[in-house]
């Protein structure tokens, strides 16, 4: 699957790693692609992409070739078209694509995320969802979970049927454990004027640092979110619905 959001920080690079520990429990190996991605850090002569890396520890890929799993690493934090431009560098799709193959061959899952939602630009005829469309991969896009999200996601469903994507499901993420009226209703309206499921509510994870990741508060969380949402299931029946030739 690929992973997007309606913005950018509403956590995708978080909800992939329950995802990747969700496939791990069922059994799986399960790799991850990070296509592009900005604000890398640069150690000694290595520029480090922190989601790559964070993600790569955690379901125990540290023996592949960082480039095989981030084959786009940018220093500048800002969108990738730019980033990209400033490094005087181009992103390739069949360079991806290459990377994804790789992957897939050698896991049962592989879990691609995206930088930022959908309609931001790569390079400069290229966009996220051109991406996602290339490799054959049906979208989970992670949202918000509070006022504006409704709006948000909406547009970010429109705008994957537009690409010619399928959307498997939404996901909520950092849900507060009191909700209010707003964030209780907001799932239900999203599945009601979009059609598509709202398929689990990940809850908050309290001082939660990707820099120095907390892996047991993260594997706890993935066994809630897998038993309250049945996520793994659900994943499964939605990939054996999948349309013919995605």
């Amino acid at each position: 699957m690929f992973i997007t959001g309606t913005d950018t920080g509403v956590g995708k690079t978080v909800v992939a790693a329950l995802l990747g520990l969700i496939y791990r429990d069922a059994g799986l190996r399960v790799a991850y692609l990070k296509p592009v991605e900005t604000g890398a850090v640069k150690q000694g002569e290595e520029l480090v992409p922190g989601d790559t890396k964070f993600v790569a520890e955690l379901l125990a890929l540290a023996d592949e070739p960082r480039e095989m799993l981030c084959p786009y690493a940018f220093e500048p934090p800002v969108s990738p078209h730019l980033a990209a431009l400033l490094a005087k560098r181009t992103v390739k799709v069949n360079n991806i694509r290459e990377c994804y193959r790789y992957l897939e061959r050698r896991y049962h899952a592989v879990i691609a995320e995206g930088a930022g939602g959908l309609l931001v630009p790569v390079g400069p005829t290229l966009m996220m969802a051109d991406i996602a469309r290339e490799l054959g991969l049906p979208l989970l896009i992670v949202a918000r979970p509070g006022l504006g999200t409704i709006n948000h996601t909406l547009l970010t469903i429109a705008a994957a049927l537009r690409a010619d994507l399928q959307v498997l499901g939404v996901i909520i993420n950092r849900y507060p454990e009191n909700p209010g009226r707003v964030e209780k209703n907001n799932p239900k309206a999203i599945t009601d004027f979009s059609g598509v499921p709202v398929l689990a509510l990940v809850p908050e994870i309290p001082g939660f640092n990707p820099e120095q990741p907390d892996y047991k508060a993260l594997e706890e969380t993935a066994r809630r979110v897998n038993e309250t949402h049945r996520l793994a299931e659900k994943l499964a029946a939605l990939a054996s619905k999948r349309r013919p030739g995605s």
